[in-house]
C-alpha cells in the first residue's frame, strides 16, 4: 500500500467527515512547520496497525529496560526509585495492551508482548528484593560498627 501527497494550487478545506470507519485511531503530533491540520489517522490495514503497535510497544519496552539497567548506579535512592518506576511502567504497559490494543492484535502477538513484560517484571521484582536486602544488611552493618565504636 502506498500513497502520494501533492500540493494543489487551490486550497480546499474538509469541514466535516462523518464516515464510520472502524480502525485504529492514530493521533498525530503537531509540528510547527506543518501546514496540514490533521489531528489523527484512522488505520484499517491490520498489518500497518500491528506494525505501529509493535513499534510503540518496543519503544516503551526499551525505556523500561533502560530504567532497569540504569538502576545499577551507586545512588541508592535513585536505584530504588528507578526500579519502582520501571515496575509501574510494566504494569501500565500491560494495561494498555490488554485494554487498548487487544482488539487490534493477533493472539500470538499479544501473548508475545505480555510474555516479555512478565519476564521483565520478574527480573525487576528480583532486583528490588536484592536491593532491599543489600540496603538492610548495610544498615545492620553500620549499626554494629557504631555500637563497637561507642564502647
Amino acid at each position: 500500500m502506498s500513497f502520494t501527497i501533492r500540493e494543489l494550487k487551490d486550497t480546499y478545506e474538509l469541514i466535516n467527515f462523518n464516515y464510520a470507519i472502524k480502525g485504529f485511531s492514530y493521533p498525530l503530533k503537531k509540528s510547527k512547520n506543518s501546514t496540514w491540520k490533521i489531528k489523527e489517522l484512522i488505520i484499517v490495514n491490520p498489518d500497518i496497525i500491528s506494525a505501529l503497535i509493535s513499534h510503540n510497544f518496543n519503544k516503551r519496552f526499551q525505556k523500561i529496560v533502560e530504567l532497569f539497567f540504569n538502576s545499577n548506579d551507586y545512588d541508592e535512592d535513585a536505584t530504588g526509585t528507578n526500579l519502582m518506576m520501571a515496575l509501574d511502567e510494566v504494569a501500565h504497559l500491560r494495561t494498555i495492551i490488554i485494554n487498548k490494543y487487544k482488539r487490534y492484535l493477533k493472539k500470538e502477538k499479544e501473548e508475545e508482548f505480555l510474555k516479555k513484560l512478565k519476564v521483565l517484571e520478574n527480573e525487576l521484582r528480583v532486583k528490588i528484593i536484592d536491593f532491599k536486602l543489600i540496603k538492610e544488611q548495610s544498615l545492620v552493618h553500620n549499626n554494629r560498627e557504631e555500637k563497637n565504636k561507642s564502647r
